[in-house]
């Protein structure tokens, strides 16, 4: 092959080829906008009588920007035969790669920091949204952040959410057709889940389904649940549900966590930067964790042996909800309450002799972080791999499994929260989410139905 020498031609001593292969008509302009900030950059690659191989597009630009000259290259080396094919070869190799999106959200990203035009990269302002989104879901700020649970919502019982790769079901946990319809013959490789704690818990969004029964039907109700939960995660899978631990609920818990079958290993404690403000000796701190597995085969473990039962989370200065401010800060054992405006400070004892706490999302009373999830995710389960959670709550298990690389199966029975997992989802990712026919988003869904998203 001759060595190329990179010549200035005349714009008008080229002409496009007799059979052009792309209608590129519509793109010129998007084109001269980019020339016309960073100039022709890439050579146009022509044959002596000027007859273009490669660069239709480019020239088509230079034309509307009223350039006088471009830069070539001479491909007269090759013969016709190999000029056609090589011009197929050039516009079909230039959609065999796929775009790596973690890294070129990223890339996008830190572009937008340099106060960078985005728009002039060629992306459309849809797919700039969808990857700028992406790149937020490494903040753990916008991770945990869930919208407002609607008063009318657009999710019905029984729908089935595709989110990206995740499944999210309207259904009841008590029901083994909910899991039918969620799992579809597949088992799951561990499960995280938060169940109601049946302490009656009311937040900004309103009650919480389940959470008000007496202790013999709750226990039934748990019971019921496992039952079910057990026959979705393989043989060998964790097993990890958030829990309270106040009154007979421990006990409650546990019970009904071994009757299903399931091997309890251990209780994880969930050491949260802040107190629960109550009448009680010691203010409540942490919340437990049961962790076991389903038995029939070896349990998997891809954690380090350094893992101890207490799991810490977050910044050690957290703002209480409330009209009044109010931080509590984590001084060792102890938890400083700083509020009011001539600033009143009191010292707690919390109910783990030891610190830190997460932040709380107003919008679902018993939200949990997702970075306290993702470590029980990447010590019990491989990227890739499916997790099952019964009560999807606000979604913070899904999220999690987004960020981790995971597949999520979870359901929910609270139409209101099936619509805060889809939004909190959507607004994180950039992404739509489909009904089961895996054509109609969520957003033409709620034009359908009304609601609050409509």
């Amino acid at each position: 092959m001759e060595k190329l020498k990179l010549e200035y031609w005349p714009v008008d001593r080229l002409r496009v080829c007799a059979r052009p292969l792309r209608d590129n008509d519509a793109c010129v302009e998007r084109m001269a906008s980019a020339m016309s900030r960073f100039g022709c950059r890439i050579p146009l690659l022509v044959r002596a009588d000027g007859e273009v191989v490669d660069g239709h597009l480019r020239l088509k630009a230079a034309r509307a920007l009223s350039f006088a000259s471009v830069p070539v290259l001479l491909v007269d080396d090759m013969d016709d035969a190999q000029i056609r094919a090589f011009r197929l070869l050039v516009n079909r190799s230039a959609t065999w790669a796929k775009w790596n999106e973690g890294e070129l959200s990223q890339e996008l990203a830190e572009l937008r920091a340099m106060d960078v035009d985005l728009e002039i990269t060629g992306f459309e302002p849809r797919e700039l949204d969808r990857f700028l989104k992406a790149a937020a879901l490494d903040d753990d700020d916008v991770l945990d952040t869930a919208p407002e649970a609607p008063a009318r919502p657009v999710s019905r019982p029984g729908d089935l959410w595709l989110l990206g790769g995740h499944r999210l079901l309207c259904g009841d946990a008590t029901l083994p057709e909910s899991y039918a319809a969620l799992m579809q013959g597949m088992e799951a490789d561990m499960v995280w889940t938060d169940p109601p704690y049946n302490v009656a818990y009311e937040g900004k969004a309103g009650k919480i389904k389940n959470d008000a029964m007496s202790d013999q039907d709750f226990a039934a109700f748990l019971q019921r649940v496992f039952r079910q939960m057990v026959t979705g995660v393989r043989k060998g899978g964790a097993v990890y549900v958030a829990h309270a631990d106040a009154g007979v609920l421990g006990v409650t818990f546990r019970q009904a966590f071994i009757q299903a079958g399931l091997k309890l290993a251990s209780c994880l404690i969930w050491r949260k930067n802040s107190g629960v403000l109550s009448r009680a000796d010691y203010h409540w701190q942490h919340e437990p964790i049961l962790y076991g597995w389903r038995p029939g085969a070896p349990h998997v473990w891809f954690g380090d042996r350094k893992q101890t039962t207490v799991q810490d989370a977050f910044p050690a200065a957290v703002r209480e909800d409330g009209d009044v401010p109010c931080w509590h800060i984590m001084d060792g054992e102890r938890i400083v309450r700083i509020s009011g405006k001539d600033v009143h400070v009191e010292v707690l004892a919390g109910s783990v002799f030891c610190e830190p706490k997460p932040q709380r999302n107003s919008h679902h009373p018993t939200m949990k972080p997702v970075a306290l999830i993702e470590r029980m995710l990447t010590n019990s389960s491989k990227r890739g791999g499916m997790i099952l959670d019964p009560f999807g709550g606000s979604g913070s298990t899904l999220m999690a499994c987004e960020r981790q690389d995971r597949i999520c199966r979870t359901m929910e029975l609270d139409p209101r929260f099936v619509d805060v997992i889809i939004r909190r989802w959507e607004d994180a990712t950039g992404r739509e989410a489909l009904l089961e026919d895996g054509v109609r988003p969520f957003v033409e869904v709620a034009l359908e139905r009304g609601g609050d998203h409509a």
